[in-house]
């Protein structure tokens, strides 16, 4: 019965709860003056009618009795229902009030002893060890959800005033907590799903209910973990492999029950990479084992790759990068990138240096036997390899050419004097070595080498629109008119391999500014059909092609450029070609040459621009073949030039002869002078350039920036 209803209930008729002795004390307290006595001097308790009183008011105030004292209108009375009773785990709530004679309630409340686990005083706090409600409404109220199965006594004081003043009324209460009733487990708050992040902590937690207490037990993926056993599991350290579906069995004897699966995924704190140990560049000693070494932080896990001058090292992709048996090739700037989904980046470079081991000179490549028409140039190449660094010196049929010193020699405008037998001797400290001879013709002939068509491959895209190639037709000692074909090839590539090539060409042709002619679609014509023909090019896949070409049966001597570009936006790969179209047995010394081609353009990463280009005629010719990047934006102003461009030259898929920095090199100044290219200040600057004799035939250029993209200028010159 609720406690509020007990003593209203008593209020109202205290006949139904009254007994006889309490009624006579009550009567005798009416009718003498002893309470008077008994509340100023407590020994007053000790008169045999205080003792007889004590002895009946005490069992009455333990079953809520009334007190009252004539002419006392503030005494209060109170009552607690005993006992109450609960049960673990189900929910209670009881009231008490206490009620007074000429007052309404109690003001405050003093509760101490010990309630059950579970049960609290609803707005109480501690004070001196009691649970105090100050003020009240008249009822105190006790609720909560028991835990533990027992008896519990526990003292309620109620006073008239606040902050437990005035007078008092004290009782005595019990709870008895009944043992809860077996049953199996159940879930009240299942694990959730969650995602951490590595290499933090993570908690999976259940809460349930059940009698006896069931046992737990964690599972991953349907697999049960070792030792997780409690009410939550912690994750530590998470990693990509806790990653999975999580569930907790509950068993007691009346039951199990598994909880629905609990995701947890992984997530990974991204952190771009960064380098906390670089490479060092070191010096070794040719046939020497030598190792790179880097440390890379970064999340996830960076990927590495090591290059070379700019070039992928194939399989390099650990954090040593290990070179044993070093040679002298192995020489150069060593980079490593680290990479993950949260960027990229490039270590500083590593000089690597080379020194060959103590040993006489040996020869990488020997001179070439060459026949040059009188009056042209031509260069002998012998470098050798040795330590200390070989010396060198000429000789022309077995005497020594004056000043002639260096691993290149240069014979600037043969003449028949000239002829002979070509050697070079190395030496150093180790030994002396001589070359291979190679013979030197000086020929007089109408049909001398010279560059006889130059091509240009490369792509035009949507933001590299159109490209331009510049050629000069002349020579000295030339007059007259020049024939010259022009192409631009996109659709016919098809048939040769070509992939992606672009679908619509235009090509226009300009003396200076003035536009000379130019050409959409070259329409199939038998006149252009016939000259493609006679300059030995590439047929077209058919009239309704839309490659376009230009024929000039007569132009005169002069810079030209030819401009090619994508009609209506298209892009692709393109070849634009020029061929000289004068037949070989109408050349003469007088005859306009195609002595020059150049063409500016921006290469993209790890795609080079090619150049093509043949030598006519029946004797060899020199060129002079340089990329320029660096220099375009000292000299120029070129914006994004390209800081380090890499040369080389193909007969067929050999490479005939390849340079990175040319070094300052002083027979490549006075050839560049001689042809009127401009001059490269900078001996140190990281362009390339080749000097070099070739025989008749077809050669290509290959130009790159390794993984830089930039503008370079490729240019080939004929070498007089």
């Amino acid at each position: 019965m609720n406690l509020t209803s007990v003593v209203k209930m008593r209020l109202s008729s205290p006949r139904l709860w009254l007994n006889p002795s309490v009624a006579a004390v009550m009567l005798l307290l009416q009718r003498t003056p002893l309470l008077k006595v008994f509340g100023r001097a407590e020994s007053a308790l000790l008169s045999p009618i205080v003792q007889g009183l004590r002895a009946v008011l005490l069992p009455a105030a333990a079953m809520g009795a009334v007190h009252s004292l004539a002419g006392a209108t503030t005494q209060l009375v109170g009552s607690v229902s005993q006992p109450a009773r609960a049960t673990v785990g189900v929910a209670f709530t009881e009231g008490i009030v206490i009620q007074g004679l000429g007052v309404s309630f109690a003001q405050s409340w003093a509760i101490g002893n010990t309630l059950p686990p579970g049960i609290t005083v609803q707005g109480a706090v501690v004070q001196g060890g009691r649970l105090v409600v100050n003020p009240s409404n008249g009822t105190v109220l006790i609720s909560g959800t028991p835990t533990t199965a027992g008896t519990f006594g526990f003292t309620v004081s109620g006073y008239q005033f606040t902050n437990l003043t005035g007078p008092v009324t004290n009782a005595t209460a019990t709870i008895i907590v009944a043992a809860a009733p077996n049953a199996a487990p159940t879930i009240t708050r299942a694990p959730a799903s969650l995602t951490a992040v590595a290499g933090t902590s993570a908690t999976l937690s259940v809460t349930f209910a059940g009698t006896p207490a069931p046992t737990l037990q964690w599972s991953k993926d349907g697999t049960a973990i070792k030792g997780a056993t409690g009410a939550a599991l912690v994750l530590n350290n998470v990693s990509a492999a806790d990653a999975g579906n999580y569930t907790v069995t509950l068993t007691n004897s009346l039951g199990a029950t598994t909880s629905q699966p609990a995701a947890v995924a992984v997530s990974v704190l991204q952190v771009a990479p960064a380098f906390s140990v670089v490479p060092v560049g070191k010096t070794a000693i040719s046939g020497e084992n030598l190792k790179l070494v880097v440390v890379v932080t970064g999340t996830p896990t960076p990927a590495l790759q090591w290059s070379k001058d700019g070039v992928l090292i194939r399989g390099a992709t650990e954090s040593v990068l290990t070179l044993p048996n070093v040679q002298v090739t192995d020489a150069g700037s060593y980079t490593v990138s680290a990479s993950n989904s949260a960027g990229t980046v490039v270590s500083v470079a590593a000089k690597v240096l080379v020194n060959p081991a103590p040993g006489a000179p040996v020869f990488t490549s020997a001179p070439v036997p060459q026949i040059v028409a009188t009056g042209s140039t031509v260069v002998f190449s012998a470098p050798a390899m040795g330590s200390p660094a070989p010396a060198y010196q000429w000789r022309r049929d077995g005497a020594n050419v004056a000043g002639a010193t260096r691993a290149t020699l240069v014979v600037s405008r043969a003449l028949a004097v000239d002829a002979g037998n070509y050697s070079v001797v190395a030496s150093n400290a180790m030994g002396r070595v001589e070359s291979y001879v190679a013979s030197l013709t000086v020929a007089d002939t109408a049909d001398f080498g010279r560059l006889s068509n130059l091509s240009i491959r490369t792509e035009v895209t949507e933001l590299d629109p159109f490209f331009t190639v510049g050629t000069v037709v002349g020579g000295e000692g030339t007059a007259g008119a020049k024939p010259l074909l022009i192409r631009a090839v996109g659709p016919s590539l098809a048939p040769l391999g070509v992939t992606g090539s672009i679908n619509d060409p235009q090509l226009d042709f300009f003396s200076g500014q003035a536009m000379v002619a130019s050409n959409d679609n070259w329409g199939g014509g038998k006149a252009l059909s016939a000259v493609f023909s006679e300059v030995g090019a590439f047929g077209l896949t058919g009239a309704a092609s839309k490659d376009a070409a230009l024929f000039d049966p007569a132009l005169v001597s002069g810079s030209y450029t030819v401009r090619v570009s994508g009609v209506g936006g298209a892009a692709g790969t393109v070849i634009a070609e020029l061929y000289d179209a004068t037949p070989g047995a109408a050349f003469t010394q007088a005859t306009l040459r195609l002595i020059n081609v150049s063409v500016l353009k921006k290469i993209a990463a790890d795609t080079p621009l090619i150049a093509g280009f043949v030598i006519g005629g029946t004797t060899s010719r020199t060129v002079l073949v340089r990329a320029i990047g660096p220099t375009l934006g000292t000299a120029f102003g070129v914006a994004e030039a390209m800081v380090d461009p890499r040369l080389e030259l193909f007969s067929g898929s050999v490479v005939v002869a390849a340079n990175d920095n040319w070094g300052g090199d002083g027979q490549l100044s006075a050839a560049a002078s001689t042809v009127g290219a401009f001059p490269i200040a900078d001996e140190a600057s990281k362009d390339a350039i080749l000097l070099i004799t070739l025989s008749p035939g077809s050669y290509t250029v290959q130009v790159s920036g390794g993984k830089a993209a930039g503008n370079a200028l490729v240019e080939v010159y004929e070498v007089p």
